[in-house]
């Protein structure tokens, strides 16, 4: 069911080997939202790679907000949540950033999620998790 081989003479590092076969799993479905991964142990011996290449491959899906590991607690895949409509005009602007470590906690928002920042004429600064809105215009 996991096991798909990795290239030990490729070019590709093994670690990205790794993540391109979690992150390919994620998107077509055979990994749910929720699902937990085996662990770092478990996934170098059905690879055949080592702990720090997986960790690494897992580093690579955390930055790409796909997987979430709590402290103390198992790897999961990431419930993406549904992105509501941002209407925007002319007079207002919109960037993205990475949130700060209190922002994090404050907004909820996982390791791999930016923070989008809307400021719009004689209004204040707005933040919300940038995974959570798109774009649009009026």
């Amino acid at each position: 069911m996991w096991l798909v081989e990795i290239n030990p003479r490729s070019y590709v590092p093994v670690y990205q080997q790794l993540a391109d076969i979690l992150r390919e799993k994620i998107h077509s479905g055979e990994l749910q939202p929720g699902t937990v991964l085996p662990g770092e142990h478990d996934l170098a011996r059905q690879y055949e790679i080592s702990r720090p290449a997986v960790r690494q491959a897992l580093g690579v899906l955390r930055a790409e907000a796909l997987i979430v590991t709590l402290r103390g607690e198992s790897t999961r895949v990431r419930h993406q949540p549904e992105r509501q409509p941002l209407v925007i005009d002319a007079t207002t602007r919109v960037w993205f950033r990475q949130p700060t470590p209190a922002e994090r906690v404050e907004l909820r928002i996982d390791e791999g999620v930016g923070l989008a920042v809307i400021e719009t004429e004689g209004e204040p600064p707005r933040t919300l998790p940038a995974d959570e809105v798109f774009i649009t215009g009026r």
